[in-house]
């Protein structure tokens, strides 16, 4: 009978990067890095929502919006970075190869870059044209197929492709 990883284990793998089997060791640092994460998230989540509540008296919309922006840009360049270093200071990002495999591993990168890129293309091009209709009243159509738009999105995807891509090679080491 196999072994096989919970959904619950697939999705933390996923979110922490960590590639290879889930160990014992792996699943305490993962522990231990959401926890400390948790921890440098407690004071905004009670203070924010304590300013925000005082806010509110005399404008609601503008401290719900205050309220928002904060959590967004505290998690995104605080919390979020933290748990990027831990987990690659803890070695759960690296994936080792020997030096033999190193070909393969590269090709493997950039296919799996060209994917993440044509996803990317695609996702943004719907997502951009459904926007531009739901919002300017555009045609959706028109706007899925202007060469403008494809042109910006093709661009943006070719960085995204090539970002994941470093980020992948960054994350080999070689024995």
């Amino acid at each position: 009978m196999t072994n096989q990883e919970s959904l619950w284990d697939k999705i933390v793998k996923h979110f922490y990067g960590i590639s290879g089997n889930f160990d014992e060791y792996k699943r305490q640092e993962v522990n231990r890095i959401g926890n400390n994460a948790f921890m440098i998230s407690w004071p905004i989540l009670l203070i924010a929502p304590a300013i925000a509540c005082f806010w509110a008296e005399s404008s609601p919309e503008n401290a719900l919006l205050g309220l928002i922006i904060t959590n967004f840009f505290y998690f995104t360049l605080v919390v979020l970075p933290y748990i990027a270093w831990a987990s690659r200071h803890a070695g759960l990002t690296t994936h080792e190869i020997s030096y033999q495999d190193r070909h393969v591993a590269y090709r493997h990168i950039f296919w799996v870059s060209v994917g993440q890129a044509l996803y990317f293309f695609i996702l943004e091009s719907l997502l951009l044209a459904l926007l531009d209709t739901v919002f300017d009243g555009t045609n959706f159509w028109h706007d899925l197929v202007s060469m403008h738009q494809l042109t910006k999105t093709g661009l943006a995807s070719i960085l995204f492709g090539a970002a994941m891509g470093l980020v992948s090679v960054s994350r080999l080491k070689k024995y």
